[in-house]
């Protein structure tokens, strides 16, 4: 069995940060919108506390929810897609975000990194999606290695984010940062996690170290 390094941890950390700081609000919508085993009702649920939506007046609607339930239902995951990609083009536009974010955990689960953050970027528009659309549109340019892109996202990203999304953000700005070769930035964000408690401080003074006696040459 390999064994365990502080590197490995941390890296570990870094890649699953954005999904364990996804604000409550939020990671209770992606909990409930899942593509096995949901109810309409759940849909329904899921998106009424998404949009604020406290009752459903006109039966166009009701049926819309009921169709976007039955979309997320379907085993076979490329009918599922293709249904999603039309019902964010032509569904009611409240509904239209629920659609967008299961069609970006397909993609990312899928590997189809392009159409991830296509997916996540079509979300940032909307004003309680941004930073997790941000997140989201971020992480899949790392995982195709587009670090300078993850980059420049996080970047704009930090400057309007609450607290509650810092850590997140910091942690994978300075992984695609380093990665990027972008020493002096990677160096500031990794010491911004030191001032949170990461309990991994010894390995963000040595990566911190690394950083500079690289940039001092």
């Amino acid at each position: 069995m390999e064994a365990r390094t502080p590197e490995h941890d941390i890296l570990k950390t870094i890649e699953q940060e954005m999904d364990s700081d996804i604000h409550p609000l939020l990671k209770k919508i992606l909990d409930n919108i899942k593509p096995i085993g949901i109810a309409v009702g759940g849909i329904v649920a899921a998106v009424a506390v998404y949009t604020g939506v406290t009752s459903y007046q006109s039966s166009q609607h009701e049926k819309a929810v009921s169709q976007l339930g039955a979309i997320m239902v379907l085993d076979d995951q490329t009918a599922r897609s293709e249904k999603l990609q039309s019902f964010v083009q032509s569904g009611p536009e409240g509904l239209r975000p629920a659609a967008q974010l299961e069609l970006a955990r397909i993609f990312m689960d899928a590997g189809e990194y392009d159409k991830a953050a296509a997916a996540w970027k079509a979300l940032a528009p909307n004003a309680n999606m941004k930073t997790l659309a941000g997140l989201g549109e971020a992480k899949a340019l790392v995982f195709k290695g587009d670090y300078a892109g993850a980059v420049t996202i996080l970047s704009a990203l930090k400057k309007d984010a609450g607290e509650e999304f810092a850590g997140a953000i910091s942690a994978n700005l300075a992984f695609a940062a380093e990665k990027a070769g972008q020493a002096d930035l990677a160096i500031a964000e990794y010491e911004a996690l030191k001032t949170k408690e990461s309990g991994n401080d010894a390995f963000l003074d040595y990566k911190i170290g690394k950083l500079k006696a690289k940039t001092q040459g």
